[in-house]
C-alpha cells in the first residue's frame, strides 16, 4: 500500500509540474501576502517577532487551503479522482498519496516563501532556523492530513469550494498556535502553553492523531 501511495503522489506531482497551476497560484498568493503585510507592518513600530511569526503562519495556512481548492478542482475537472476510485487500489493509499502530494506542494512553496519572509522582516537578528524549519515541516504534515481528510468529506458536496475552508481552517488553528509559539521561541523568547510537550511535541502529536483518524476513515469516506 505504501508503494501505491508513493506512486499516486509521484503522478500528482508530475502532473502539477506539467500544468503549473496549483503551485503557481500558491506562490503568487503567499508572496503577495508576505510583501503586503511587510509594508503594512513597517508603519507599526511596535510590531515585533510575534507579529512576524503570526503573519508567516497565517500565510502558510491560507496558501495551503488555496492549494487544496485548486488541486481538487483540477482533479475533478479532469476526472482523475474518479479514475483513481475505480482503480483496484486501497482507498487509504489514495488518501495517503494525495496527502503526500499536498505536503510536497507546501514544501516547494515554502522554499520560496520562508527566505522571502526572512529577508523582508529580519535584516540582522532573525530566529534560529532549525526550530522554524522543524515546526514548518511538522505543520505541513498536519495541514496535508487534515486538508486531504476535509477534501474527502467535501467530495460530493456542490458547495465544496466553500465547505473545504470551513472544515480546514478551524482544525488548523492548533497548528497555527503551535507554529507561532515555536517560531517566537526561536527568537529566544518564552512562548506560553503546550505543557511538557512544547510546541514541536504538540505538532507531532497532532500529526499522529490525524494520521490515525484519517487512516481509519478513508475507506468509508472515499468508498462513498
Amino acid at each position: 500500500m505504501i508503494g501505491a501511495a508513493l506512486a499516486i503522489a509521484r503522478v500528482k506531482l508530475l502532473l502539477e509540474l506539467r500544468r503549473r497551476e496549483v503551485v503557481f497560484a500558491m506562490l503568487l498568493f503567499v508572496v503577495a501576502t508576505i510583501v503586503i503585510v511587510h509594508f503594512a507592518l513597517r508603519a507599526d513600530a511596535g510590531a515585533g517577532p510575534r507579529a512576524a511569526a503570526g503573519m508567516l503562519w497565517a500565510a502558510v495556512v491560507f496558501t495551503a487551503v488555496l492549494g487544496l481548492l485548486r488541486a481538487f478542482a483540477a482533479e475533478a475537472e479532469e476526472g482523475a479522482l474518479d479514475a483513481l476510485l475505480l482503480a483496484p487500489v486501497d482507498r487509504a493509499a489514495i488518501w495517503l498519496g494525495s496527502a503526500l502530494a499536498q505536503f510536497g506542494f507546501l514544501v516547494v512553496v515554502e522554499l520560496v516563501a520562508v527566505p522571502l519572509w526572512w529577508l523582508l522582516f529580519f535584516q540582522e537578528d532573525g530566529p534560529a532556523p532549525v526550530p522554524v524549519i522543524a515546526a514548518l515541516l511538522l505543520a505541513n504534515v498536519g495541514i496535508a492530513l487534515v486538508g486531504t481528510l476535509a477534501a474527502a468529506l467535501a467530495l460530493g458536496a456542490r458547495t465544496r469550494d466553500v465547505l473545504l475552508p470551513v472544515l480546514v481552517l478551524p482544525l488548523a488553528i492548533p497548528l497555527v498556535l503551535a507554529g507561532v509559539t515555536a517560531t517566537y521561541g526561536a527568537f529566544g523568547e518564552k512562548g506560553g502553553g503546550f505543557g511538557p510537550l512544547g510546541p514541536l511535541g504538540f505538532l507531532a502529536l497532532y500529526d499522529l492523531i490525524f494520521l490515525a483518524l484519517a487512516w481509519g476513515t478513508s475507506e468509508h469516506l472515499l468508498g462513498d
